[in-house]
């Protein structure tokens, strides 16, 4: 049996907090939201996962990976955002008579999927209404359910409904809910998570005792803080995380991964996210702090603040970043071969520049590398690949890698985007954008082609890329308006 999970969601009604976060990543007890569902999915014997995503498909490939970590089969599809079920559906090819389980990954669930399976099955031709906590689980099987995919849209309905033309059941499911629809309810489900008041669901990390009463705390590995026996406190604290023995911590707390904590700080129901410094003496009540940003969740608002000492990115996590994306010796070397190929054929490709283009032989280009502008130079002719043998000077140097995202255009290659993806170099003198994707094609159908491109881990992948931009001219815009229909990139750019 496959499930169809979406994870396709802007989650535009949690800002600030999604210019870092997409909502199936969002972490509730330091675990992102789509692995409890990939979780519940492995325990209901659910073995083919198609996840279907959008503009933060980096991120979640990245985290879920070919789903062997749960003994799943996970495979992708793009989307637009929130772009309806029933407009994804048909694109999947599916059997209009298997069983099929529908289910959204950005919504905190108690276990609950192996119980809705096994009764949908037996009401095959019926649309069962999956309820939990008084709302919305959403979760629909198919066929039963091919009349009322709009259920399933985010935001979700509260009012479920049926179409008069198909039998409809309830079925009441035991166990709690979180739609993380806004930062409060967001904040709520962490701190019912860290009071071990979600059923079925056990925060990660060793148990540690504190002076809670009948609660304490979850701790990774590699991190360090004071005796938690002397705290009345209790929580989740992720790894790799430092916590001065001087803070003072009450009441629901929860650090994430990679966290820097200095002396005489004070948390108070507080939830601190991954890779994130809080400076001397800084009181934290009642707010979800992220890198840079201050939350109060309880009126949305929010600070973003410039000076480091205060709360900022952790720094330690800043420099690990850089040095991962520091150019490989192959690249340089197949770089410097490469270039020595081009000053070889420079007369031939300069005649046929002249040719071809008797006013304008040489373009220039615009490359931005850590948000600086680069002059850089190509010859104008037909092949890309060819054309910009001149610009490999930059792989030679250290500043692009042979591979990667298009430092060409700075609209594309954004840092959300790029954020959580770890490839030695993340912008690249040869990718689709930079090769065989026309510049008319919709910015949407760029931005998800280079993300699914960013995530391909296969050399000669790359290579089939440059020699199919040898011997094809890129896609025209036509093309590209039944391409964004589809959800796929050309196949004559990626997908191979």
């Amino acid at each position: 049996m496959q499930a169809i999970i979406f994870a396709n969601r802007n989650g535009n009604e949690l800002a600030p907090l999604d210019s870092h976060y997409c909502p199936a990543l969002l972490q509730v007890g330091n675990k992102p939201v789509i692995e409890f569902t990939l979780e519940d999915l492995a325990d209901a014997q659910i073995d083919k996962v198609r996840i279907v995503i959008s503009s933060q498909s980096a991120q979640i490939e990245k985290l879920i990976g070919n789903g062997e970590k749960w003994g799943l089969e996970v495979e992708y599809f793009l989307s637009r955002e929130q772009e309806d079920v029933s407009n994804i559906l048909p694109r999947l090819s599916l059997n209009a008579d298997e069983a099929i389980l529908l289910a959204r990954a950005d919504i905190l669930r108690s276990p609950c999927i192996k119980s809705f399976v096994e009764f949908s099955k037996q009401m095959s031709h019926s649309h069962v209404i999956a309820k939990l906590a008084n709302q919305n689980a959403g979760l629909m099987m198919l066929p039963g359910a091919k009349l009322s995919t709009a259920d399933l849209n985010w935001p979700v309905t509260t009012n479920l409904t049926s179409s008069d033309e198909q039998q409809s059941i309830n079925l009441v499911l035991h166990g709690d809910c979180y739609m993380l629809d806004s930062l409060q309810n967001y904040m709520d489900a962490n701190q019912a998570l860290t009071s071990e008041n979600i059923t079925g669901v056990t925060p990660k990390g060793r148990y540690f005792s504190s002076a809670a009463k009948e609660q304490g705390f979850y701790i990774g590995a590699k991190t360090k803080s004071a005796s938690l026996t002397m705290h009345n406190a209790w929580g989740v604290i992720g790894q790799n995380t430092w916590i001065d023995e001087s803070v003072d911590m009450q009441h629901s707390i929860v650090v994430g991964k990679n966290c820097l904590i200095e002396k005489a700080c004070s948390l108070k129901n507080c939830l601190i996210l991954d890779n994130s410094y809080v400076g001397q003496g800084l009181n934290v009540t009642n707010a979800i702090i992220s890198k840079d940003l201050l939350i109060k969740p309880e009126n949305c608002g929010h600070l973003a603040l410039i000076d480091p000492s205060i709360i900022s990115e952790n720094r330690q996590v800043v420099n690990a970043k850089q040095k991962a994306k520091r150019v490989t010796t192959i690249d340089r070397l197949q770089a410097l071969a490469l270039f020595s190929i081009g000053l070889l054929l420079a007369p031939l490709l300069l005649l046929i520049s002249l040719l071809s283009h008797p006013k304008q032989p040489v373009i220039k280009e615009t490359i931005f590398i850590k948000g600086a502008k680069r002059t850089s130079h190509r010859w104008n002719i037909s092949s890309l690949f060819i054309a910009r043998l001149p610009q490999l000077y930059w792989v030679i140097s250290g500043k692009l890698a042979l591979f990667g995202a298009s430092p060409f255009e700075q609209k594309i290659t954004t840092p959300n985007l790029l954020e959580h993806v770890e490839i030695p170099s993340l912008l690249g003198l040869y990718g689709p954008l930079q090769l065989v994707i026309d510049v008319q094609a919709p910015t949407e159908e760029r931005q998800l082609i280079e993300a699914e491109f960013i995530c391909m881990n296969q050399r000669s992948k790359y290579w089939l890329l440059a020699a199919k931009s040898l011997r094809s001219k890129a896609p025209q815009p036509d093309s590209y308006k039944e391409n964004v229909i589809t959800g796929k990139a050309p196949k004559n750019a990626i997908n191979q």
